[in-house]
């Protein structure tokens, strides 16, 4: 493709999505407004690799919902690689197979404010900081500072503040609470038809 045509932005955002909840939708749509992206990337890891704990349901659960969460967000997609892989996945791994398979694309990751400062932990990040672009919401206690990485260009989503995370759902379930709000009305009722995390065990 010519210097003619502008490269695609498209923002990747990874996480469990154990399950997905109404703070991954808001995000991801926050960022498509704020830096003007044309569509988000939604990454779920077989096993992310800062986290000790297995997910709750499995790879199939959690595309699912996924799939029904976004099913009518004409610029969301599902990027399921990283199930398809299984174990540990990184994300400099997942990019380079990314800018290999779409190279009209300007990527740009997509995290919360509270994991900006855990950068420096990421395998590669240098060159990970190189390849693509990160874009951070500010989290209610986390106030946006970037780490000193070279080459590191974070932007600032403006959106909405939120604190809600897929362990309190998880959690409220167990403990027989409604989750309505919290997650997307038909997220809720595969979690209810398939009677998710009433387990004894939630991570």
């Amino acid at each position: 493709m010519g210097d003619d045509y502008p490269l695609k932005k498209t923002g990747l955002l990874g996480g469990s999505f154990d399950p997905v909840h109404t703070g991954h939708l808001l995000i991801a749509r926050d960022a498509l407004e704020s830096l003007g992206l044309e569509e988000v990337f939604f990454i779920p890891a077989a096993q992310a690799p800062l986290k000790e704990n297995r997910p709750a349901a499995t790879a199939d659960q959690r595309r699912a919902m996924l799939e029904v969460a976004i099913q009518h967000e004409p610029n969301f997609r599902i990027l399921d690689t990283e199930l398809e892989a299984g174990g540990v996945n990184f994300t400099i791994d997942t990019v380079r197979t990314l800018i290999a398979s779409h190279p009209a694309h300007q990527f740009f990751w997509i995290l919360g404010g509270d994991q900006v400062q855990r950068l420096p932990d990421w395998k590669e990040i240098d060159e990970l900081s190189r390849v693509i672009e990160f874009a951070a919401l500010e989290r209610p206690g986390h106030p946006l500072t970037t780490p000193d990485i070279p080459n590191l260009r974070c932007h600032q989503i403006h959106g909405h503040t939120f604190s809600i995370s897929s362990s309190e759902i998880r959690g409220r379930i167990k403990q027989n609470k409604p989750v309505r709000y919290f997650v997307p009305e038909d997220v809720a009722k595969y979690i209810s038809n398939h009677q998710l995390y009433k387990a004894d065990v939630i991570n």
